[in-house]
């Protein structure tokens, strides 16, 4: 049996929500399944273009979450966009009467991706700060080592 470390499920974490985000800008290119995923169905050209518009900008986000995966840099800026973006669209969705029931599942979907979403941070986040402490441990050490050592320096 395999053993995953704790960077790579942060990975693959980031991973599953960024194509959990990129899928539905399928909908941007048919929006005829609009109904199908949100329960919306609407001859109104301004309020498809908007659920198509939403459609590219998940995308978006999904592809940030991706390149988050691998490039440590961006992903405290992602993590926050997106927790803001998904926690909006849950308070929305339950604060709003008369809410289309299909849209409950999407967000339930965005609180698993959350919880995802914050797992991933955490276990990256903990496996950079032990990184990051052995190698100022290390740093630390050379230094000493070169205080100590006559002729040598750092």
């Amino acid at each position: 049996m395999m053993r995953l470390s704790a960077r790579t499920i942060g990975k693959l974490l980031f991973g599953a929500v960024g194509l959990l985000n990129v899928a539905p800008g399928l909908i941007a290119l048919t929006p005829s399944q609009l109904a199908t995923v949100y329960g919306v169905m609407s001859d109104d050209v301004t309020g498809t273009l908007l659920l198509r518009h939403r459609a590219v900008m998940l995308a978006l986000l999904g592809v940030a979450l991706l390149a988050a995966a691998v490039m440590p840099r961006l992903r405290t800026p992602v993590v926050i966009v997106a927790a803001v973006g998904k926690l909006s669209f849950i308070a929305l969705v339950w604060t709003t009467p008369g809410a289309h029931p299909k849209l409950t599942p999407v967000a339930l979907a965005d609180v698993g991706a959350l919880v995802a979403l914050g797992t991933a941070a955490f276990l990256l986040r903990a496996r950079t700060t032990q990184v990051r402490t052995a190698e100022a441990r290390t740093a630390e050490a050379r230094t000493a080592e070169a205080r100590t050592t006559p002729g040598r320096t750092a």
